[in-house]
């Protein structure tokens, strides 16, 4: 797929203590399981991540303005890491899936 035109899944969302969270994820990882060990399992919840579609670009954006990201997919978390927004060592394996998470303090 063309980098430019690859899109993702995003949802902001606003907490109680005011923190605002960006989740996005690969665009073919809403809804599906992502196995870690026998009797445990992620799902990558439509409710957390599907607001609407949006290009790298926009999602970089948000990252920037955000006070917590949660990125999940080997392509959206490779983004992160190719811009120098995550380094490669805070992401982690989730069912041979890349996941990261930035809080900002």
């Amino acid at each position: 797929m063309d980098e430019d035109r690859e899109t993702y899944w995003m949802k902001v969302h606003h907490s109680y203590t005011g923190e605002v969270v960006l989740a996005a994820c690969d665009r073919d990882l809403l809804g599906k399981r992502l196995r870690v060990s026998d009797g445990f399992e992620v799902l990558v919840s439509e409710s957390f991540y599907m607001g609407r579609l949006a290009k790298w670009e926009e999602v970089k954006s948000l990252i920037a303005q955000v006070t917590i990201v949660n990125l999940v997919g080997n392509s959206v978390v490779a983004r992160a890491i190719n811009d120098g927004l995550v380094p490669e060592r805070a992401c982690r394996d989730v069912g041979g899936v890349k996941h990261v998470q930035i809080m900002r303090y």
